[in-house]
């Protein structure tokens, strides 16, 4: 029987090749259990490590399917060709060699669609609500750089981890959660 999984976590990584080493032995696992569509948003460090090790395992398991969920602003290259077009054009234009994702597919996500601020948290919720397990890296303690806001004063604020919010909505979705920070 089929299975999704997805993949969330916060911006960066501690200690990348532990956690390599554990994604690599949990996606083995999944994938023996049944799992063929792996889900991925964007903009962490766990995001390009979790891509790296399936894309790796596609050798081994060309079954397996690696799937974009694209927040409004956001567009996922789904063909090699694509990809090797892109990579040629950006390479040449930055004098190094650029490497870029590609994907078997691509989805926008739909709940993400009218969100201001909450866009990435609205697209994991929607990940997760379409997965059957959800991998993730995240570290209870961790809190994100305080920021400073400017409306008649400076003042700061600490915001809430995003990772944070959506492994309690996938907790409340009584979803199976891996945690790879533990």
């Amino acid at each position: 029987m089929s299975k999704t999984v997805c993949f969330i976590g916060h911006r960066t990584i501690v200690n990348t090749e532990q956690v390599k080493t554990r994604l690599t032995k949990t996606v083995l696992k999944l994938i023996s259990d049944g799992a063929d569509i792996f889900l991925f948003g964007s903009r962490s460090r766990f995001d390009s490590l979790c891509w790296e090790v399936v894309t790796e395992l596609q050798t081994q398991y060309p079954s397996i399917k690696r799937v974009s969920y694209n927040t409004p602003h956001e567009t996922a290259i789904t063909s090699k060709e694509e990809r090797l077009q892109f990579e040629q054009i950006f390479s040449k234009r930055a004098g190094v060699k650029v490497r870029l994702k590609d994907y078997e597919s691509a989805v926008r996500s739909q709940k993400s669609q009218n969100a201001t601020k909450d866009t990435y948290i609205m697209r994991n919720q929607e990940m997760i609500d379409n997965s059957n397990v959800c991998v993730f890296y995240y570290d209870k303690n961790y809190l994100p750089p305080k920021r400073k806001q400017y409306k008649n004063r400076v003042w700061c604020y600490q915001p809430q981890s995003g990772t944070a919010v959506v492994f309690a909505y996938a907790q409340q979705k009584k979803k199976t959660i891996i945690n790879l920070f533990e």
